[in-house]
């Protein structure tokens, strides 16, 4: 029998009220502990203590700076959470920079698409895994029915 797998962290950084709400919606059937923040300090007091977050979604323009400001200033002594970008109004030059910057993926929040958001979430938490020294094989991997996955953290 595998090992239980417990919920994976997710923090949400938005100035936006139904970025929140939507998102909580979509991964309410997921395996995700999400955290939610309206500004990036907020967002970073909670990341620097609490270094079992596993995916970080941050929209692009905040009260408080910019994604990438943000971003750089995670605490690169611990594994790094993915990173992804989120925007009302994405477009290639933003992906581009964001991927150029170290960003795991953009997402459109206007509003969230609930396949393209389990998809990329799915995703970046394999890529976390990776970082964290583990190749998650078949009784790690997320299991997916419809749209449901399970989510296991750094341990």
């Amino acid at each position: 029998m595998p090992p239980p797998i417990r919920h994976s962290r997710l923090v949400l950084v938005s100035p936006h009220t139904n970025s929140h709400t939507a998102l909580r919606s979509i991964l309410r059937s997921e395996c995700w502990q999400v955290n939610g923040f309206f500004t990036g300090r907020e967002g970073l007091a909670f990341l620097r203590k609490h270094h079992d977050v596993a995916v970080v979604i941050c929209e692009d323009r905040l009260p408080d700076g910019e994604w990438h400001q943000f971003m750089s200033q995670l605490t690169p002594s611990t594994i790094r959470p993915s990173f992804i970008v989120s925007a009302h109004l994405g477009d290639e030059r933003l992906w581009a920079e964001a991927l150029t910057l170290g960003a795991f993926d953009l997402l459109l929040s206007a509003p969230f698409e609930a396949e393209e958001v389990v998809r990329v979430t799915e995703s970046a938490w394999l890529a976390w895994n990776w970082a964290c020294g583990r190749s998650p094989g078949v009784e790690h991997r997320p299991e997916r029915i419809e749209l449901k996955s399970r989510a296991a953290g750094c341990a």
